[in-house]
Order: structure tokens, then C-alpha cells, then sequence
């Protein structure tokens, strides 16, 4: 008896050794996008961060393809012991789900949320001629000057797009949608006049302000950004509920164990509560965001839903 108590202390004295020593190997975080983007900087930066925050080491891993499907799909079969995450976000969690019919992962079930990182507010930016300084002044031009309007967003089923999609259903606005490969060269052209709009983020949109030669027409966010104080949001010109934003999350395999986590999380809310992690978002026109795991679930879940609702309504699906 006595010898196989000690032997049951032993091995729950190894279990708990095992348990404390995460991380005791680099933790691997996975970008779904190719080197150079927002999602990219915000994966570096946050897996420095976690690897300082419990003394450990990591690896960064861009995979790219098919919008954030290839990278996604690798992590949501990599072995759940929490040294494969990925840095999800509104395409892999949010629009893919729904937009692709035959994509080779579960969003909700093959995952588990460790936390929100970021998010990153859209604009209606307009080429500077356009006559019109704000929405309810671009929907009067719109109702007068039909087959006139046109946006740029950075691609098909990129959250620029729906958003701009359902700013259309919201406002009955005579207004189509020319995609782009990515939010750069959608925001040249809306400079040159090529296409009067574009629905994309702000950090696309900061550098060029000063030009003189685009202006933002609205904010989709919930409430006025600090950087273009006296622009309205869509809700405020009278379109409620259009926040729409592009964020970003770690996210793990769904059966990494809850204690890994809880580690993950606590390391990321360490990363994101410093002064200097502000600063450094700033850069991306990001802002940190912190959650629990259970809260970054509902969330991810809620966006699933919001936008398949609009993929549905605009009959939209790619394969």
C-alpha cells in the first residue's frame, strides 16, 4: 500500500513538474498571410512578447494561401499541446467560414480562443474631387448620379468588401465593388481618381492624409477615432450597427489543454497592457485588445454569424 501511494505522489509530482514547465520547447506561432502585412507585424511582435512574458523562446511561421485557409487549416490539425497557435483573425474566423462552402476547417470546433489582440477600425475613403465630405453627402450624390459610384476594397470576401457590401443594402446605394489585391494598390488608385472610394483600414489610409489627396468620408467603428476626430461614424450618419473592423487573435487547436490556455493568455495580457505595445500598434493604426479565452470564443462565434448573415444575403460564395 504504502509503496503504491508513493508511487500515485510520484507520478502526480511528474505530472505537475510536466504541467509547470510549459513552455520547455519554442512555441510556434502560425501567419496564414504572407510576410509584410499587418497580421504578419502583429504575430512577431506578439510572439516576442509571450515568449518574454514566460521566459521562453519562439517561432514565427508564415503560411500563406487561399485567404488565411492554408495556414488555418495546418494549425487546426497540428497537435494541441499549445506549441502551434495562430494568429486568427476576421477572414479565417469570421468570413471563410461561410464564403468558402467546402473550407477544411470548423472556425468554432477545431479551435478554441486564447485571446483578442487587435483591431483595426475601416474608413470610407474618397478620392479628394469627389464632391461629397461625409456619408449622408455621398448618398445625396449617389441618389442624383446613378451608376457613378464604385469602391475598391482588397479583394472578394475580405472585410472591406462586406462592409462595403452592406453599407450598399443598409443605404440603398447605387454603388459596386471593384476588388483589389489588398488594401495598397486599392488606395493608390482611389488617390489617382481611378476608382472614387475604397472601404479599407486605417493603417493603409494614415500615411497618405496629409497629401491632400484622398479625405475619409466615414469610420466604421463604434465611435469616433482619436486620429480623424471630426469624421462621423457610419452609425452616427444614421446606419446603426456598421462596425466593422479588422481584428486579430490568437487562437490554439481545440483540445490544447485549459491550463496551457490560461498560460497563453495570461503571457498575452502581459504583452498587451504595456505602454510600449500601444505605441508599436499605433504604427499598423492597430489598437491592443484584450480578452479571456471564453470571451474571444463569443466573439469569434458572433462574427461568424454577422458575417455570413451579409455573405447570404449577397448570394456570395467562392471555391
Amino acid at each position: 500500500m504504502r509503496i503504491s501511494l508513493l508511487a500515485g505522489l510520484l507520478l502526480a509530482g511528474a505530472t505537475l513538474c510536466a504541467q509547470a514547465a510549459y513552455p520547455d520547447k519554442p512555441i510556434t506561432f502560425v501567419s496564414a498571410f504572407a510576410p509584410g502585412a499587418t497580421n504578419d507585424f502583429l504575430t512577431r511582435f506578439v510572439a516576442r512578447g509571450v515568449a518574454a512574458e514566460l521566459h521562453g523562446s519562439e517561432v514565427v511561421e508564415n503560411r500563406p494561401g487561399a485567404n488565411g485557409i492554408v495556414g488555418t487549416n495546418f494549425v487546426a490539425r497540428a497537435k494541441p499541446d499549445g506549441y502551434t497557435v495562430l494568429m486568427g483573425n476576421g477572414a479565417s474566423h469570421g468570413i471563410d467560414p461561410t464564403l468558402y462552402p467546402e473550407i477544411p476547417y470548423d472556425a468554432l470546433k477545431d479551435f478554441q480562443g486564447v485571446s483578442m489582440v487587435a483591431s483595426v477600425p475601416l474608413v470610407l475613403l474618397a478620392n479628394a474631387a469627389l464632391p461629397a465630405n461625409n456619408l449622408k453627402e455621398l448618398i445625396a450624390y449617389g441618389n442624383a448620379h446613378p451608376g457613378k459610384l464604385s469602391f475598391a476594397s482588397s479583394g472578394i470576401g475580405s472585410t472591406g468588401h462586406l462592409a462595403g457590401e452592406a453599407l450598399v443594402l443598409a443605404a440603398h446605394l447605387d454603388m459596386v465593388h471593384v476588388p483589389y489585391k489588398g488594401d495598397a494598390p486599392a488606395v493608390t488608385d482611389t488617390m489617382a481618381g481611378t476608382v472614387p472610394l475604397s472601404v479599407v483600414a486605417l493603417s493603409a489610409v494614415t500615411p497618405l492624409l496629409a497629401t491632400g489627396k484622398v479625405k475619409v468620408l466615414a469610420v466604421a467603428s463604434p465611435k469616433r477615432l482619436a486620429l480623424l476626430p471630426a469624421v462621423q461614424t457610419i452609425d452616427e450618419s444614421g446606419y446603426p450597427g456598421m462596425d466593422f473592423s479588422v481584428w486579430f487573435a490568437i487562437v490554439a487547436p481545440s483540445a490544447t489543454p485549459k491550463p496551457v490556455i490560461d498560460t497563453l493568455n495570461l503571457a498575452i495580457k502581459g504583452v498587451l497592457a504595456s505602454a510600449a505595445t500601444k505605441t508599436s500598434f499605433e504604427t499598423q493604426g492597430a489598437e491592443p485588445v484584450y480578452t479571456t479565452p471564453a470571451q474571444t470564443q463569443a466573439f469569434i462565434k458572433s462574427e461568424i454569424e454577422r458575417f455570413g448573415a451579409v455573405i447570404r444575403q449577397l448570394n456570395l460564395q467562392l471555391h
